[in-house]
């Protein structure tokens, strides 16, 4: 990496990182219009990736589905009566997307529906799951878990880039992520773990023991949710997802590790913490 692609990396990531932190720190608002238009960007992403192998899916349906499940994920919040009846909207919808499929008679009408439905799955169950992470059992918003997820996901990723750039030799997943190492992937543990026990000083919302399991269960989600992101880019044949981060890509290279991160950290929440 050059100098000035890496200058430009950096400054592009402390805008994205500050931005995300402030969007979670000011109020429960900010951070759910951030994400909304997270995963606006990220379906819009996921959907051009899907074109570039000829499949064609139902965008409007898929925005639609997503953008309820998105707002009934908050509505349940503050209007349970509400957030019901965005959920049959959503049931309606993903019914209407099937029947629309079936009357156009293409052949590939099984991967156009398969890929509207999985970048629902893939992106707005995520994000529409981080709401409920952002609020305690007596319903009030607050940050401190969401924010701690975001940090060790940082963590592991620059743990794994240092170590992997100068000590990687022995290859993690070739097939799918080239550059992957196992030194950088030891180096992402060692570095979330390591960060886990710094939050556990700032942010005592549970005990050091905890704090370390949750620190590994975000590596976990971070690695795998990475190799998916890799996979789903090299069967499209693309580098990056997009180029809305200069530096960094799209969003969806931005978020990969935490999408998959999200759903792991709502059931350590729930039926752990």
């Amino acid at each position: 990496m050059s100098k000035s692609n890496l200058i430009t990396r950096t400054i592009t990531g402390l805008i994205y990182g500050l931005a995300l932190i402030a969007s979670l720190v000011i109020n429960y608002y900010t951070f759910y219009i951030f994400f909304f238009i997270v995963l606006v960007l990220g379906l819009k992403e996921f959907y051009e990736l899907a074109e570039k192998k000829d499949i064609i899916p139902q965008k409007f349906l898929g925005f639609v589905m997503s953008i309820g499940l998105y707002v009934s994920s908050y509505l349940i919040n503050v209007n349970k009566k509400m957030s019901f009846l965005t959920l049959i909207l959503f049931l309606g919808f993903t019914f209407l997307l099937f029947v629309m499929e079936i009357f156009k008679n293409k052949k590939n009408s099984l991967p156009n529906i398969g890929s509207t439905i999985f970048g629902v799955i893939y992106i707005a169950l995520p994000l529409s799951l981080l709401t409920f992470l952002a609020f305690d059992s007596n319903i009030q918003y607050n940050y401190n878990l969401t924010l701690g997820m975001f940090i060790l996901v940082w963590l592991s990723d620059i743990g794994g880039y240092i170590v992997g750039v100068n000590f990687g030799k022995h290859k993690f997943f070739e097939r799918i992520s080239p550059k992957k190492t196992w030194e950088g992937v030891g180096g992402s543990l060692i570095l979330c773990i390591a960060g886990s026990c710094f939050l556990y000083q700032f942010l005592p919302i549970m005990n050091i023991y905890m704090w370390v399991v949750f620190g590994v269960l975000v590596f976990l989600g971070s690695v795998i949710g990475d190799l998916i992101e890799s996979k789903l880019k090299r069967s499209a044949n693309i580098k990056d997802s997009g180029n809305i981060l200069p530096g960094h890509g799209g969003i969806l290279d931005r978020f990969d590790s935490v999408l998959f991160v999200i759903p792991i950290v709502y059931i350590f929440k729930f039926f752990i913490l």
